[in-house]
């Protein structure tokens, strides 16, 4: 029967059918359900993380104006002019204790520093030196605030010194009613302040919160090596920097989705950036996610079980009758399926038991027949043989007795009589390897007494093979065929081995001379059914091939190895399952 593919079979059919009529679909809506679902919560939680990037935003600005707020109280407060403008007129310890008045009242500002005309007057923290230009980053100013990058500067507290960040706001002092420029002020707080207003949003290592100025130049972080470098290389910076939103967010990849969420500071344009994975933002939107297409997916695979189950329940019963054909097929006929079915599928087993036993019935008739026809045969061939070999076994009497005296003709004679007990026994089919044997000896007596003793024949049985049953009168004409093509009329001497042994389930018997072998004309005639008066020996191989097809099949008979001047080998080969022990 020819196999079927497995993309052919009905189950797999089924389950393909299932797939995509109700796991496919199933499967499609809830990806797009859950996908709508999460770009939804997705945009909600982004909502949620601008809003409070946002009012961050708001809470630095409000420090931020209240410092401008508060340096716009120190340049028009009318004390400190009349001392700028009468700077002569007054000490280094006046302006000290008049910028003193101003620092006490705030906890936040660190340092507040005057400068003007090459001379400085500082009061607060005690810095070591000084990391600004003043000059060029007020160039341009006419008065209002410019707030500082952030700066690391060396104080000096007590007895150590100390390194600390300060983020500053200058200003160029100006008398708003002459217009006269007297110097610049500078109040520095310390970084911290920055950070303490943003730290609360940093909730998770891979969060990264920090401020930068217009420029990208980093004004406040957690890491304190990052203060004054640079974001201009960040993958969201550009968008970030140039944006005209105040408020916003930017995907980007950096080995792993993030999100880039931003909020402007309407005092001074800096930005405060918070950088996030998506993993992480929106981590609880991907569980719910995950959950969902899990059920979906458990879903899918119970459907498709359920449609497995059904259709392996009613396959079944198509399966147990194939398996059924398929041993018919190999020659079973004994077989019958069991299918209890009210159905079609169990008439389709009914008439499939029926036709079987109908099957069964004609091929036991026709064995019969056959039988008949091979008993018929066998007959036919064992009427050949014997009065062809009595006739050749009485010629080689009558040589005997022109030759010798009446002792060599009565040796003869015991020995054909033992030779006719066996070949006109037609009752008998089989007889033993170890009968055959000694019809093979008797023979060779009566072919020795013929060639004066030329004739040197060798066994070498395996003993566990004497016991198996063999056609009769098959190795006779094989040993004739030897003695007639290794001899002839030269009377030359001759060796001859039989050996028998098995392989297998075959019985292997092979006959050996050491004559000069069978010309390629004589050996392609051997097996035909012609008939050849002068020589039997080309009739008797034949008719031992055809008996041992007829008993152990096609496959099986007798084979000739052959060569001029070397000799010559005739394996037999008989199927041992047909051969019985005795």
């Amino acid at each position: 029967m020819k196999r079927i593919k497995i993309y052919h079979a009905l189950r797999v059919k089924l389950g393909i059918i299932a797939i995509v009529l109700i796991a496919l679909p199933v499967i499609a809506i809830s990806i797009t359900y859950s996908r709508t679902v999460k770009e939804i919560i997705k945009n909600k939680y982004t909502d949620t993380a601008i809003q409070s990037v946002f009012e961050t935003g708001d809470k630095i600005d409000f420090i931020l104006q209240d410092i401008e707020e508060f340096s716009t109280v120190i340049i028009s407060n009318t004390n400190l002019l009349e001392m700028l403008k009468n700077e002569s007129e007054y000490g280094y310890d006046d302006f000290k204790n008049t910028l003193r008045g101003f620092i006490t009242s705030r906890d936040d500002i660190e340092v507040i520093d005057l400068v003007m005309q090459g001379r400085k007057y500082s009061i607060g923290a005690t810095k070591i030196t000084s990391a600004y230009s003043i000059q060029k980053a007020l160039m341009d100013s006419s008065g209002q605030p410019v707030w500082l990058p952030t700066k690391k500067e060396n104080i000096e507290i007590l007895s150590g010194i100390f390194d600390k960040y300060y983020f500053t706001l200058a200003r160029r002092i100006i008398d708003f009613n002459t217009l006269d420029d007297y110097g610049y002020l500078m109040i520095n707080m310390e970084e911290v302040i920055l950070e303490q207003a943003y730290k609360s949003l940093i909730d998770d290592e891979n969060v990264e919160l920090f401020i930068c100025d217009k420029n990208g130049v980093i004004i406040s972080h957690p890491d304190k090596s990052k203060i004054g470098t640079t974001i201009r290389y960040k993958r969201y910076a550009n968008e970030v920097l140039t944006s005209k939103d105040n408020n916003s967010y930017v995907q980007y990849k950096d080995k792993i989705d993030k999100v880039a969420i931003y909020s402007t500071i309407d005092s001074n344009g800096w930005k405060i950036i918070k950088t996030i994975s998506t993993g992480y933002l929106y981590e609880e939107i991907n569980n719910i996610q995950k959950y969902f297409l899990l059920g979906g997916f458990l879903y899918g695979i119970v459907i498709i079980l359920f449609m497995i189950f059904f259709s392996i329940r009613y396959t079944e019963p198509m399966m147990k009758m194939k398996k059924v054909i398929n041993k018919v097929e190999q020659g079973d006929l004994t077989v019958r399926t069991e299918v209890h079915s009210n159905d079609e599928i169990g008439q389709l087993g009914d008439s499939l038991n029926n036709m079987i036993s109908e099957m069964e019935v004609l091929i036991n008739k026709l064995v019969k027949e056959e039988q008949a026809k091979k008993e018929v045969e066998l007959e036919a061939l064992h009427a050949q043989i014997n009065p062809h070999f009595l006739y050749n076994t009485l010629n080689t009497i009558k040589w005997m007795a022109k030759i010798q005296g009446n002792k060599s003709v009565s040796r003869a004679i015991t020995a054909l009589i033992k030779l006719l007990r066996i070949s006109t026994n037609l009752g008998r089919d089989m007889i033993t390897l170890e009968e055959e044997i000694d019809y093979v000896k008797n023979y060779i007596v009566i072919q020795k007494l013929r060639f004066n003793e030329a004739i040197n024949l060798n066994y070498n049985i395996d003993s566990d093979c004497l016991g198996l049953t063999v056609p009769k009168l098959f190795l006779q004409p094989i040993v004739e065929n030897s003695i007639i093509y290794g001899i002839g009329d030269e009377n030359n001497e001759l060796n001859i081995e039989i050996k028998a042994f098995t392989r297998g389930e075959d019985l292997i018997i092979e006959i050996t001379d050491d004559g000069p072998g069978i010309e390629d004309e004589i050996l392609e005639k051997i097996f035909k059914s012609q008939t050849d008066r002068n020589k039997f020996s080309k009739v008797g191989l034949n008719n031992v091939n055809q008996r041992i097809k007829l008993y152990c099949g096609s496959d099986y008979g007798l084979q000739i190895e052959t060569k001029v001047g070397a000799g010559t080998l005739v394996r037999v080969r008989l199927n041992v399952k047909d051969v019985k022990y005795s």
